[in-house]
């Protein structure tokens, strides 16, 4: 249940948030009354801010200094002031122009938007790719390569492909393997790889034992290999964190670094991200400090948002960053690539 604050102190509270947001210094009563047209004079901001300290949305961390957020006031900020604002037109421009110079392909529109939203954002920014197993089957061709190996070339009617190598029982000549490609295309047209089992290598009775068996091996290997595709996390901006005081300890440095080398993780992270924004129906989700389950991410907030094919998030994008992460700038950023990539995202999966 949100708390309900009065209109004097929810201006404060704002004042106090985007102050320390900017200069990363707890912020006083007279700062404030200088800074900001508040109206009242520094005693009353006074009261209000020890007030609000008692309500737990500041804190403050010396004795003989101002007050800083806390989590619970930056989540009240997120979700009951921050507003997501239209980006400036240049600006929006220019991120338009960037995704026509990025060329048509998706690896490249992934790279593109880590390092457009890191350069935008002065934070860590992570991509998570087209999750492959939503998409539908064009084509599928089992090549043989060495003694029992094979290599199993698949493209989506969306137009990525995915090339597999995988180790057999036993040999595979050049008319198994078209034979064998026949019948997986017959049973995967226009089928999505996220319903493919080695169930619907049952329904095929003119397979040889030895050929349902080999298929019964390649099945659940196409679809680890998919799943492990799920996972694929594009990061840039590492050393955006280091201007932040907050991060000058090593120690947390390498958190987020583990944290985003762990890619299943990662991915987890974003997908889950995606599932809530889809189940409250929001475009943007931001996940504050304690609020994120991995220990590792306690320190951080991650903001993040989807892309979108036929009205399906299709992959996901979002940066990481200090609890004291300017949500209003972000969140704009993102809302904006997020409509530059459900714009372009029929183009990119031809």
């Amino acid at each position: 249940m949100v708390s309900i604050i009065k209109p004097r102190k929810k201006k404060i509270l704002e004042a106090v948030i985007r102050d320390y947001i900017n200069t990363a210094e707890p912020v006083g009563s007279r700062t404030l009354s200088r800074r900001y047209d508040l109206g009242v004079s520094p005693a009353t901001i006074r009261n209000e801010m020890s007030d609000l300290e008692e309500m737990g949305y500041l804190m403050q961390p010396h004795t003989s200094s101002g007050r800083i957020p806390t989590q619970k006031a930056y989540r009240y900020y997120v979700d009951e002031i921050m507003q997501i604002k239209k980006l400036a037109e240049t600006m929006r421009r220019d991120i338009h122009k960037g995704y026509l110079q990025a060329g048509q392909e998706i690896e490249s529109a992934v790279s593109h938007t880590a390092n457009v939203l890191s350069t935008l954002t002065n934070y860590t920014a992570v991509v998570l790719a087209p999750r492959v197993s939503r998409f539908n089957c064009k084509h599928l061709q089992i090549i043989p390569l060495i003694r029992n190996r094979v290599l199993v070339v698949m493209v989506t009617i969306e137009g990525i492909a995915k090339n597999i190598e995988v180790n057999l029982s036993a040999e595979v000549d050049d008319a198994m393997a078209l034979k064998m490609s026949n019948v997986l295309n017959s049973i995967l047209k226009d089928v999505a790889f996220q319903n493919f089992g080695t169930d619907l290598i049952d329904s095929i009775s003119e397979l040889t034992p030895v050929e349902k068996q080999l298929l019964d091996e390649l099945v659940p290997t196409i679809r680890d290999a998919l799943l492990e595709s799920e996972t694929d996390v594009t990061a840039s901006g590492f050393k955006n964190l280091l201007n932040y005081p907050e991060f000058n300890s090593v120690d947390k440095i390498k958190n987020l670094v583990d944290v985003v080398e762990a890619k299943p993780l990662l991915a987890k992270v974003m997908i889950d991200g995606a599932e809530k924004d889809e189940h409250n129906n929001r475009v943007i989700h931001v996940s504050i400090g304690d609020e994120n389950d991995n220990q590792h991410l306690k320190e951080f907030s991650i903001i993040t948002s989807t892309y979108e094919r036929e009205g399906l998030p299709v992959g996901a994008f979002g940066v990481i960053g200090p609890t004291r992460m300017n949500y209003s700038q972000v969140s704009s950023i993102l809302d904006a690539i997020r409509e530059e990539l459900n714009a372009n995202i029929m183009k990119l999966l031809k």
